[in-house]
């Protein structure tokens, strides 16, 4: 929860830009990732330090400008779905961009970009992008048992349910992908009908290695699968996770070392050394280890209480690539 508040000051300012609601001072970081992406659009001009300055035309917007970055910027045809290279788009084509909620206070501000549509007919029903923050079965095969209705919440707080009717596709691969796919984290770009009901959806490969949420009351589930040990709040009001019952969930090691703490690691194949994924010593240090074996140290706390050991909920979720559900 440490240098929240300038974080703070700019999501404020990002979202009187973008008109989505702005996190309350007292919330925490991982309130403040709920707002997800956010959309923009407006007409396009390419800068000469790669820049792409777009004209906002959202109404009422604090800003009339926004300059667009990203190092992975996924372009996109707006009607058919298929890529398209960024320099395909014309000075002054109409585009639609969805950034993350921070931005710089520069005027114009400057964002990162995560999508960008272009070749938008005009009067076209643009599709919208979503990261899913919650997902519920409201149906499923009576055989199977396969979903045939999921309801979604999206980070930002949109509701949409996607059927079996929709036609879904997955992004730059020939995999399968299923309502089942449809997992906290996951980001999706919707074309709807004109009653507002998904028609076809294209699935961006998850990022993480699953998914976590905690309540208020300290009860915890990683993957949809609660686990035996509550969440501790700290004094300051920092949320802290046991770190056992939920590493265990993801099919990862926990052992203890008198030195390190606690010590989690990837299930070793046999005649294998087991790959650690970071250590976690009550009241010393967090040490992760990246995939080259290079050993770093993290901000966090770390206290054992009963015998079982807590880390710090934000360090925790970083630590193990899961998303914030």
């Amino acid at each position: 929860m440490k240098k929240i508040l300038p974080r703070i000051l700019a999501l404020i300012l990002c979202a009187a830009f973008l008109g989505v609601p702005a996190y309350a001072a007292g919330e925490s970081e991982e309130t403040a990732g709920s707002l997800g992406p956010v959309m923009i659009w407006g007409t396009l001009t390419h800068m000469d330090d790669g820049g792409l300055l777009v004209t906002n035309s959202q109404e009422g917007a604090a800003y009339s400008e926004v300059v667009l970055h990203g190092e992975s910027i996924i372009c996109l045809d707006a009607v058919t779905g298929d890529p398209m290279d960024i320099q395909d788009l014309k000075d002054g084509d109409t585009v639609y961009a969805w950034v993350g909620p921070a931005m710089t206070l520069s005027i114009p501000p400057h964002a990162t970009a995560y999508l960008i549509l272009g070749n938008i007919p005009e009067d076209y029903g643009v599709p919208m992008y979503y990261e899913i923050k919650a997902a519920e079965v409201t149906a499923a095969g009576e055989e199977t048992q396969m979903p045939t209705a999921v309801e979604l919440t999206a980070a930002g707080g949109t509701t949409l349910t996607v059927t079996s009717e929709a036609e879904l596709k997955p992004y730059l691969t020939k995999n399968i992908v299923t309502l089942a796919d449809l997992i906290p984290g996951t980001r999706i770009l919707v074309w709807s009908d004109s009653e507002g009901k998904a028609e076809r959806v294209l699935v961006f490969p998850y990022e993480y290695k699953g998914y976590l949420s905690y309540t208020s009351e300290g009860a915890v589930s990683v993957n949809g699968q609660a686990v035996d040990q509550a969440a501790q709040t700290s004094e300051d009001g920092t949320v802290l996770l046991p770190i056992r019952a939920v590493a265990e969930v993801l099919g990862l090691e926990v052992n203890w070392d008198r030195e390190l703490g606690a010590v989690v690691s990837y299930a070793a194949e046999e005649g294998e050394t087991a790959q650690t994924v970071f250590t976690a010593k009550p009241g010393g240090a967090i040490t992760a280890v990246n995939a080259e074996g290079v050993s770093y140290e993290v901000v966090g706390t770390c206290v054992n209480d009963g015998g079982v050991t807590y880390l710090t909920a934000s360090t925790l979720i970083n630590l193990l690539d899961l998303y914030l559900a």
